[in-house]
């Protein structure tokens, strides 16, 4: 009644208060940044652990097992799930949400560090990742081609398209999904090692001190100071051919003498398919603190750039675009709210007869929804999913409440 009372009594501070709320409401709103879904840390972490060669009965006994009960005994820990695969095992670790952030993965390479010595040698070291809604692909990329090879076409997307996209701001990560990466296989003939006396462990030991890259010196100038680099990466079969691998009474043996070079593709293990044509996926992950719809529209923008350098017959199209799932949201929202207000203006004209009541009913919604947005910005919430959906639910209260009590004014004056 306080409330009510001093409104009434103070019309000019109660329309400057409604014209300063609708006002910052406007300036927060601009001011907010959209995301397909909430910020929230969840309690997840997952755990993946390397086993190679072993079966998942002898992976869930020798390495499961006994990982599972060392982290089930960490404090804070809800649940613990396990899978076994064939050289592989995967761990999802749920804490209560209680138990703070800095300390979850930590725990855990803890508790496996301490019974590092009862666990299989071949095992790799594990892999920990927090689990993060917001850490899914905004975009979704395919690079398609009637006449190039996925060999040809991961070349072409990477370093290429992914170092254009890289450098948009916001952007973090730029993945491939089904590309083949280009694999140079020396394949070793016993007959041309026999003749040469050359043993398998020389041709690897000249594989990887000659096949590289490395700085070797500095030369100091009168003003400057500039590095010198041994450019001895390898590229092409040619060149692995000439690579001296020994060197036997004088003569040198050369890897051409003893091996063949074949220029292919690591094993395909993975398919990418878009509409029925083998693609390469290019997925894009944005940054945090950066907004959804902003980044997405950069990227398309870059997109356009990028195709007009492609070669003839090759396509890059938008399989998904979180921006636009967002800005459908906002969308809606906004569908409502006008909605809302129409029908809302129509009912207590009709049964109020008043237009005085229903000029007071109709500036109630579109000033209490910009309001809103205030909290929402000095919180740092951003409009994604979660939030538009409840200020969706919010308008429908709001709504019913308005009529509701100006209708009892207008019965009790």
């Amino acid at each position: 009644m306080l409330i009510s009372d001093f409104a009434i009594r103070r019309p000019l501070i109660t329309v400057v208060t409604m014209l300063a709320l609708a006002g910052f409401g406007l300036v927060a709103l601009f001011r907010l940044q959209t995301d397909e879904f909430p910020d929230v840390q969840q309690p997840v972490v997952l755990t993946s652990i390397i086993y190679p060669g072993a079966s998942p009965d002898q992976v869930e006994r020798e390495l499961l097992d006994p990982v599972e009960e060392a982290i089930r005994g960490i404090s804070g820990v809800d649940e613990v799930i396990g899978e076994a695969r064939d050289g592989f095992a995967q761990i999802v670790v749920i804490y209560d949400f209680e138990k703070p952030l800095q300390e979850q993965t930590q725990d855990i390479r803890d508790a496996i560090s301490l019974i590092r010595q009862d666990l299989p040698q071949e095992m790799e070291e594990p892999i920990l990742r927090r689990v993060d809604p917001a850490d899914r692909p905004i975009v979704v990329l395919a690079l398609t081609s009637e006449s190039l090879t996925p060999a040809e076409l991961t070349r072409l997307a990477d370093p290429g398209i992914t170092r254009e996209l890289r450098g948009i701001s916001g952007v973090a990560q730029v993945e491939l999904a089904g590309g083949l990466e280009r694999e140079l296989t020396v394949e070793l003939r016993p007959n041309g090692l026999q003749a040469s006396a050359v043993s398998v462990a020389e041709v690897v030991q000249a594989l990887q001190s000659q096949n590289l890259a490395a700085p070797v010196g500095r030369v100091a100038g009168a003003l400057d100071e500039r590095t010198i680099r041994l450019q001895g990466r390898l590229e092409r079969p040619e060149q692995f051919l000439q690579l001296v691998v020994a060197e036997r009474d004088g003569e040198i043996i050369r890897l051409g003498q003893v091996a063949d070079v074949r220029d292919g593709t690591e094993e395909q293990r993975r398919v990418a398919l878009y509409n029925g044509r083998e693609a390469v996926g290019i997925e894009i992950t944005k940054s945090k603190g950066h907004s959804t719809t902003a980044v997405s529209e950069q990227i398309l923008q870059r997109v356009v750039q990028v195709e007009r350098g492609l070669p003839p017959g090759v396509e890059l199209e938008i399989v998904r675009n979180a921006g636009v799932r967002v800005e459908a949201s906002v969308a809606n929202v906004q569908e409502a709210l006008l909605e809302g207000a129409l029908l809302m203006v129509l009912v207590v004209f009709l049964f109020l007869n008043s237009w005085r009541s229903t000029v007071i009913t109709g500036l109630a919604l579109p000033v209490s929804v910009l309001a809103s947005f205030i909290a929402v910005w000095a919180f740092g919430f951003t409009l994604n999913t979660m939030s538009l959906l409840g200020l969706s639910l919010a308008i429908g209260i709001l709504i019913d409440d308005a009529i509701v009590v100006r209708e009892n004014i207008v019965r009790h004056l």
